[in-house]
């Protein structure tokens, strides 16, 4: 398990216990601390000299982010099956144990996908899913930014993790999301588990700055962009790029656009500009590119909600998807007890 840390101290030690607590024995968990100014690296190097299987890794002073600690720990760690962690997440005591079993099962797999479930301080206290398996084509859901899946969802071999060469160090979120999408495209072969064994902690008052940062600072709203455009040019290669996906990434073109009339103050010349680019990759057709930008620049003046609703009753439904997914942090957990064709129509 490979665990990026920052400033955690007061939820680290729950996370690293739901490690120790753990039926399966044989595992090695490292902790990449990301310069904390907490005493988050001493906690990691206590549970270290108490238990061998614990390793704790510092930088050097400076932060690097998520995404490099992941690559960090990737690099050091010997396990042939990897699962990446967040700080402040729980693993249910069984989750080991019953991926290292499904994974020397499915050996043609290169990982293994299981539910996640989400909570606020207590495990239950929410009682819903990160997402639910449903019967829409998991890359199509992840172009929706309907993501199927949190980080923490898959156990991985090594070998995949190294040929998708780990996590881009480049994003600045977005993170999970971009590996889970190669992964995807390079068409590797994986299972899923209806089963909930991992659970991270989502509250109203929890990860709201890293949310609303990842929606609305520039720096990130750029690096949205050219990870849509690297995802574009995957497809392309692929051969997956095809009307249906095509689509879907104007879809998030348009979700990018509209992201940039909602931060302070709203820039609408960059809204128009990443319309206009969704149009030069030919993601969007010239009357839906014409009508996107009559629609930004009302809705930059506070209007176009009633235009709206009538200009888009003539746009293909991916264009429209992105965000609005009814499953997302909503399903509850109780669905899991109902036949699995409730669950494949959820």
């Amino acid at each position: 398990m490979i665990i990026p840390c920052f400033n955690r101290e007061g939820l680290l030690p729950e996370t690293l216990d739901s490690i120790s607590a753990q039926t399966f024995s044989d595992w090695e968990a490292i902790v990449v601390d990301d310069g904390s100014t907490d005493g988050s690296l001493s906690i990691a190097q206590g549970y270290a000299r108490r238990d061998v299987r614990f390793r704790a890794l510092c930088g050097d002073g400076e932060r690097k982010g998520a995404n490099r600690c992941r690559n960090k720990g990737l690099a050091e760690s010997k396990g042939d099956y990897l699962i990446f962690l967040d700080s402040d997440d729980l693993l249910a005591s069984t989750c080991l144990e019953n991926r290292v079993v499904a994974m020397d099962r499915a050996s043609h797999c290169g990982f293994g996908v299981y539910l996640t479930e989400i909570f606020a301080e207590t495990l239950g206290d929410r009682g819903v899913l990160w997402n639910i398996p449903n019967k829409t084509d998991d890359l199509h859901r992840f172009l929706s930014l309907d993501a199927p899946w949190h980080t923490t969802g898959p156990i991985w071999r090594r070998a995949v993790l190294q040929q998708l060469q780990g996590f881009d160090e480049e994003l600045l979120s977005f993170h999970d999301w971009d590996l889970h999408v190669r992964a995807l495209i390079a068409g590797i072969p994986y299972f899923t588990e209806r089963v909930p064994d991992n659970f991270y902690r989502y509250s109203p008052n929890h990860r709201t700055a890293m949310n609303i940062v990842s929606c609305s600072a520039v720096d990130h709203l750029h690096s949205h962009e050219r990870m849509f455009v690297k995802t574009l040019n995957q497809l392309q290669w692929a051969s997956l790029l095809n009307s249906e996906t095509r689509l879907r990434l104007g879809g998030m073109f348009w979700w990018l656009s509209l992201r940039w009339l909602r931060i302070k103050p709203p820039d609408v010349n960059e809204a128009r500009r990443v319309w206009t680019k969704a149009f030069q990759l030919t993601l969007v057709s010239p009357r839906h590119h014409l009508e996107g930008l009559l629609l930004l620049t009302v809705y930059r003046f506070g209007r176009g909600g009633r235009l709206a609703s009538i200009v888009q009753r003539g746009w293909p439904s991916q264009l429209l998807q992105p965000g609005s997914s009814t499953s997302f942090l909503k399903t509850p957990v109780s669905l899991l007890h109902d036949p699995v064709e409730a669950i494949l129509s959820a």
